[in-house]
């Protein structure tokens, strides 16, 4: 039940915006008859209307061909001040809904009467014959907790690796010993009694530039690593690389796919290759073709869902289907190829302590040639080659050579760089015109092609720079390298700024900065708890040339900055000269590393609110 202090409660000290709070949650979980037993109950205090959507419950059954959790014991309250009476309403069956999909049930219910002021209670039991991951357990979400505690028990027969993910430090840490909890027949074992708790725990709120919120939120894991039987047997179930290469070797939709496709690939290799010694070259040629003649159906996966010769005859399918082929070709030629598994952005990061294939969602390739290695994706039309797709970018991945499974870096050497070329002129009538040349490499061109690319023509590219820009006009504009992914994207034009009326108007004001990737600071917070990812090294320069007549002068001179992060983290420059009535601007902000450590985001969000403050400054020419 609850009481009437919590019912009374108007707000949470810690946390002025919380719209609702965990008053208590508490889990116990524990072995009985083959399965696990885990029982749930949670309060939740409804702070402001946007909280009332606290009341809509779902709980995830597992399921698979021959079993499936069992949810039983299904409770929920809603208690409220009616005067000064206290009452409560309970969950109703028929609002209790049951979704069912191939590999988990879905149970929805929303408890009745939630308002500002109530507090909701849940409790239930799920029984489950699923044994291999015992019942984690998140500390954290999406609103915060005043108090969260797990318990469990686990026999020795089962051995468990238990991590503890997230940036917040447990309050309660215990651990104790129960004599024969558990049997099996005539058998006992003892028993391992582990308590988790945390209090005042802040709600977990995403934010800009951070990869799978799964990374960061703060709960314990188990991963079953031994099952010692009674009668000496003992089973290893966390397994080394070495067993893990040779399981996926013998998968038909791995290591199968690949032998596959070197067959039915061989001939067409032949024909791309023919009369190409340099195999780099070669290797290009393969990439091209697999890219131009596979189309990907969206769907990820490190196994081959049809198959290789069921994507080569309908030339579309899945990441294994296409990558695993790519790998396959390359084979073909006698180039020195090997898969490599990865984990992506928003899938989380894989355990790096142990093998877990599960984490896995993604395969590439590697390629070596000579001294140099590169990193292939084909999954892409505009992807060059060497470069990983930023979905990609996440960490290590983990290459299969022959018998040398190893770790590797993803981390590219490309960045996402554009600069920016305007030189304009002011005219007497007080028109600004010019010419305006954005070059965009490596990722950034990337974006760029694709963004291009969804217009019906380059007409209505043309419309759409007008009004993002807010410019009179957009003249002779022509993209080159459109389609040579190899190369810089250039897009050429002539520009128009709307009209000033030099005749009554005194003052011109011009913002050098129309074009930029940073308009805004991104970085409101006032302390952040995770790294800052960017997935890649990013690099932003603008040239600016502009001429004005004689009638014209500078009203006031902006100063020439430089800032720069600590350890070589980045800067941002901004220098001003002028000469004969012509001044030049030379900007840049240069971030030398794709990721940044929390206890650099201070010193980041400065360095882009001063710059945002540099790109926000009109320049002002005034008549003489």
């Amino acid at each position: 039940m609850v009481s009437r202090q919590e019912l009374s409660m108007k707000s949470y000290a810690f946390d002025s915006t919380a719209s609702a709070l965990v008053l208590n949650e508490f889990g116990d979980a524990f072995f009985e008859d083959g399965k696990i037993i885990f029982n749930y109950h949670v309060k939740v205090k409804i702070l402001k209307s946007e909280g009332t959507r606290q009341a809509n419950f779902r709980i995830v059954l597992r399921k698979n061909e021959s079993n499936q959790d069992e949810l039983v014991d299904l409770q929920g309250m809603t208690h409220f001040m009616d005067g000064s009476q206290l009452k409560s309403r309970s969950l109703e069956k028929h609002l209790i809904f049951r979704e069912v999909n191939p590999t988990y049930e879905l149970v929805k219910f929303a408890l009745p009467n939630a308002q500002v002021g109530s507090v909701l209670e849940v409790s239930y039991q799920i029984k489950t014959p699923f044994i291999l991951v015992f019942r984690p357990w998140e500390f954290q979400s999406e609103i915060p907790k005043i108090y969260s505690e797990y318990h469990a028990k686990i026999p020795a027969n089962y051995t468990y690796n238990i991590s503890l993910r997230g940036y917040l430090k447990l309050t309660k840490n215990e651990t104790g010993l129960e004599r024969d909890c558990f049997s099996f027949g005539s058998a006992k074992a003892d028993c391992s009694t582990l308590i988790f708790g945390m209090k005042d725990v802040p709600a977990f709120r995403e934010e800009e530039f951070m990869t799978a919120s799964s990374n960061f939120i703060s709960a314990i894991n188990f991963e079953l690593s031994e099952i010692k039987y009674f009668d000496g047997r003992i089973d290893k179930v966390t397994k080394e690389w070495k067993d893990v290469e040779q399981e996926l070797v013998d998968h038909n939709d791995f290591g199968g796919q690949i032998k596959k496709a070197r067959k039915v690939l061989e001939d067409k290799v032949k024909e791309i290759t023919a009369g190409v010694s340099d195999p780099l070259v070669r290797a290009k040629k393969i990439y091209a073709w697999i890219k131009a003649n596979y189309n990907w159906n969206e769907r990820f996966g490190k196994y081959a869902d049809k198959g290789i010769k069921y994507a080569f005859e309908n030339k579309k399918g899945n990441v294994g289907d296409i990558n695993l082929s790519l790998l396959g070709a390359l084979q073909s030629a006698d180039l020195n190829a090997n898969p490599v598994l990865l984990s992506t952005r928003d899938n989380g990061l894989p355990n790096s302590l142990y093998p877990v294939l599960s984490d896995f969602n993604y395969v590439v390739v590697q390629l070596v040639i000579d001294t140099n290695t590169y990193l292939l994706d084909a999954t892409d039309h505009y992807l060059p080659f060497g470069l990983l797709p930023e979905r990609c970018l996440n960490g290590k991945g983990r290459l299969l050579a022959k018998k040398n499974s190893v770790e590797i870096d993803l981390t590219p050497k490309s960045k996402g760089r554009i600069v920016n070329t305007l030189n304009i002129k002011l005219g007497n009538d007080g028109e600004l015109k010019g010419a305006f040349q954005v070059s965009s490499f490596d990722y950034k061109a990337l974006e760029k092609r694709k963004s291009i690319k969804s217009f019906s023509n380059l007409e209505s590219y043309r419309k759409e720079l007008i009004e993002r820009w807010s410019l009179k006009d957009v003249k002779n504009l022509t993209i080159e390298n459109l389609d040579d992914h190899e190369k810089p994207l250039l897009e050429k034009m002539e520009i128009e700024f709307n009209p000033h009326d030099a005749s009554s108007v005194a003052q011109i004001y011009f913002n050098p900065f129309m074009v930029g990737q940073w308009n805004a600071n991104p970085f409101k917070s006032t302390q952040r708890n995770f790294p800052i990812d960017f997935g890649v090294s990013q690099e932003e320069i603008t040239l600016l040339s502009v001429e004005f007549p004689a009638s014209f002068k500078i009203d006031e001179k902006p100063p020439n900055v430089a800032l720069a992060l600590p350890n070589k983290g980045g800067t941002s420059k901004f220098s001003y000269t002028e000469l004969n009535d012509k001044l030049n601007i030379y900007y840049s902000l240069n971030l030398t590393k794709p990721i940044y450590d929390a206890a650099e985001y201070l010193s980041l969000k400065d360095l882009f609110e001063r710059m945002i403050q540099i790109k926000q400054t009109d320049l002002v020419f005034v008549k003489k």
